[in-house]
């Protein structure tokens, strides 16, 4: 093998060597900015959600484990229905997806909302189908911004439950009313009897048998002790 030809191989092998050493770097800059985007996308805020109520906005609290996302969601309007509710999610590259439920009233309601996260407000927004009871009942859009990173200070609504009345209290109240007017009915009832009134009353035309035959006497004292028989 002549010089030249080695001064060529050399050459070729030191351009190749060249374009590995490039190659390698821009794959590991690549992947580089991948974790950087994956970690720039950081959702664990507390949010306020527009859309989802007409009255108000929705308070949410998300929390995410790579690209799961997890978390509590409330309502507190000065005037209604307060309510709170659970989130799960997902988020994929900027895109954002969210499942709430939450018992409102008397109805079992979810909202289904996939939108996009922008970093550059730090927010996300989308579309939303809500369901109440099987039912559809809002399609819309939302958008939620974070308004805290303070996770700890999310705290719940007050919501107050109502709670049926207990068959069982109206049917002791009842027997107590039966129970406290038995007494009064009995005893209403022995007042009224012809006994009772015989024993406190005398009906003096029952002695006109023995008044008129002369049998007896309504003093109770025998015939012939009157006075006309003394001396």
């Amino acid at each position: 093998m002549s010089i030249s030809a080695i001064k060529i191989l050399g050459l070729l092998l030191v351009i190749a060597l060249w374009a590995g050493n490039c190659q390698g770097q821009t794959e590991n800059e690549s992947n580089n900015d991948v974790a950087l985007n994956s970690e720039s996308t950081n959702l664990n805020y507390i949010w306020s959600v527009t859309g989802i109520e007409e009255d108000g906005q929705v308070i949410m609290l998300l929390r995410q484990e790579g690209g799961d996302l997890y978390g509590r969601a409330k309502f507190e309007p000065d005037s209604g229905q307060a309510w709170n509710g659970l989130v799960v999610g997902m988020i994929e590259d900027e895109n954002v997806s969210l499942a709430l439920t939450a018992q409102k009233g008397d109805a079992m309601c979810g909202c289904r909302l996939t939108g996009e996260y922008d970093p550059a407000s730090e927010s996300i927004s989308g579309d939303l189908l809500q369901i109440c009871d099987g039912n559809i009942t809002r399609r819309g859009n939302f958008q939620a911004i974070w308004i805290n990173p303070d996770l700890t200070s999310y705290l719940p609504a007050v919501v107050e439950l109502s709670r049926p009345a207990d068959p069982s209290s109206g049917q002791n109240m009842d027997a107590s009313k039966t129970d406290q007017s038995a007494p009064l009915t009995e005893a209403s009832a022995a007042s009224s009897s012809p006994d009772t009134e015989k024993s406190r009353f005398h009906d003096v035309r029952q002695d006109a048998d023995r008044i008129l035959t002369g049998v007896g006497d309504i003093s109770q004292i025998p015939i012939g002790m009157g006075g006309s028989g003394l001396p």
